[in-house]
């Protein structure tokens, strides 16, 4: 995930790709609109893909090349889809359905780098 390089080993970056229209996408963002606090404590960025742009929902997503960036997914289509990049830049969760908060964040909270930052 070049497009995400500037994230490595400093953030985990959930990107949601989908019409700004679409049903699930509306969900997934109001899941995670109270629970701004939860993402920062977990170095989260939220970014999402959709309708020829890039918006970030939280943190800074400034420059990224939305286009890059699907095409790195492997995201094909504009069907929802939620990608979680763990700070090793790898794939950690493709979801084509909304991911609950607390799921997302039991998560992060059983990967190694966030088990070690809590000690």
């Amino acid at each position: 995930m070049d497009s995400l390089s500037r994230y490595t080993w400093k953030n985990r970056v959930l990107v949601l790709f989908a019409r700004s229209d679409d049903p699930k996408l509306v969900q997934q963002i109001a899941e995670l609109e109270t629970r701004k606090a939860a993402l920062a404590d977990r170095d989260m960025v939220v970014l999402a893909v959709g309708d020829g742009r890039l918006r970030s929902l939280h943190g800074d997503g400034a420059g990224i090349d939305w286009q890059a960036l699907k095409a790195e997914a492997m995201v094909g289509g504009d069907a929802f889809e939620a990608v979680l990049v763990g700070k090793d830049g790898g794939i950690k969760l493709r979801s084509f359905e909304v991911v609950a908060d607390d799921a997302l964040f039991d998560l992060v909270d059983s990967m190694p780098m966030r088990r070690a930052g809590k000690r």
